[in-house]
């Protein structure tokens, strides 16, 4: 049996509260109560997360952009130090292998922040294609902690743990020095469509900015919230999470991140396949929808126009902002033509629900 790895808060969390699970081959917070509450209070206040499941890659050296362009389908060449890019990155045959932010440190040093269930697959994935490039990959995975402080309320808190001014520091931004908590990253990022910073930090100093930062909470400003409600933030705002609206089976393309693939670049891992479905039409792509019923489609099931199966749902959740069921579904071509003539409805068989398709509830900010 596979060992369940346990976060380093774990027992500040037990002490908030908090119901766990696994997930990512990680005993998680699910929630610390409400589910529902924790999503609202994030979107109108703020919410503390502890994220210290996901995984940091270090990619160093004189050759560290030239790699990370060939391997990722965005770009960091023309990225100042201090930013921060969102990318997915490929395999030769255009499939996804994960999605990731890499932190511009300077031109020889980034830092790579993947997701916990695949940073060995990534580290592999980065090992193999790095022969002809003069820099190091290291897995710092297990010196990092990570929490995420999301929503509208985050900059005013964060700022005064930190006695510092962040109003400087745009989106995917990041500023790097020692604090009187102790060493930091401090980005403004987030998988929430709010406001938000995400604060990386070692493992030593992760309790000392966990419990300044929620000491907040004492006048309900800030709250611990779990996985349930990241989950139903991240589908509000149309944010893919690798396995459901990425996957080895579903490329950038699909998914609709074309955005986030710099196709000036010449080279790069997926590029000619990427580029063929660019310009020959895909598949299939992802699409959003709202239920126009009570009851919550899940991952698989399956979706028909007339009888005809054109595709499957990805995710499923709740939505507190609209009260009704949300989620994602991969769509065949001619099942986007079906349902463009018919007002993006459909029915989803063994739940025999209309799906109505739609932009994300939240728009990014």
């Amino acid at each position: 049996m596979t060992n369940i790895k346990k976060l380093h808060l774990r027992d500040l969390h037990i002490l908030n509260s908090a119901k766990l699970t696994e997930f990512a081959g990680w005993e998680m917070p699910v929630s610390y109560g409400s589910a529902v509450e924790e999503h609202l209070h994030t979107r109108n206040e703020s919410s503390l997360f502890d994220v210290s499941h996901m995984g940091e890659i270090r990619v160093k050296g004189r050759d560290a952009g030239i790699f990370l362009d060939f391997i990722l389908t965005n770009s960091v060449k023309n990225v100042n130090s201090g930013r921060a890019i969102y990318s997915p990155f490929c395999n030769e045959d255009g499939g996804t292998v994960d999605d990731l932010i890499a932190y511009k440190k300077s031109d020889v040093d980034y830092l790579l922040c993947v997701n916990a269930s695949n940073i060995e697959k990534d580290y592999s994935h980065f090992i193999h294609h790095s022969s002809n490039f003069d820099c190091e990959i290291i897995n710092e995975s297990n010196l990092f902690g990570q929490l995420a402080l999301q929503g509208p309320g985050s900059e005013k808190i964060l700022a005064s743990v930190i006695k510092q001014d962040l109003s400087s520091i745009s989106k995917m931004s990041f500023i790097e020095q020692e604090f009187s908590i102790g060493h930091a990253l401090i980005s403004r990022t987030g998988y929430s469509g709010e406001d938000g910073f995400e604060i990386y930090c070692p493992l030593t100093d992760l309790e000392s900015w966990a419990i300044s930062l929620s000491q907040c909470g004492n006048s309900g400003n800030c709250r611990w919230a779990g996985l349930a409600a990241r989950d139903s933030l991240r589908l509000e705002a149309g944010f893919p999470l690798y396995g459901h609206e990425l996957s080895s089976s579903i490329t950038p393309v699909q998914a609709g991140l074309s955005w986030a693939i710099k196709w000036e670049k010449k080279d790069f891992l997926g590029r000619q396949k990427l580029l063929f479905e660019l310009e020959s039409g895909t598949s299939g792509r992802v699409k959003f929808y709202e239920v126009e019923d009570r009851r919550i489609p899940r991952d698989g099931t399956r979706i028909l126009f007339d009888g005809k199966e054109y595709g499957e749902v990805l995710s499923g959740g709740y939505s507190p902002s609209l009260k009704k069921p949300i989620g994602s579904a991969l769509i065949s071509s001619r099942g986007l033509d079906y349902i463009q003539k018919s007002g993006w409805k459909a029915e989803v068989r063994t739940c025999n629900v209309d799906l109505f398709f739609a932009p994300p509830v939240i728009r990014h900010k």
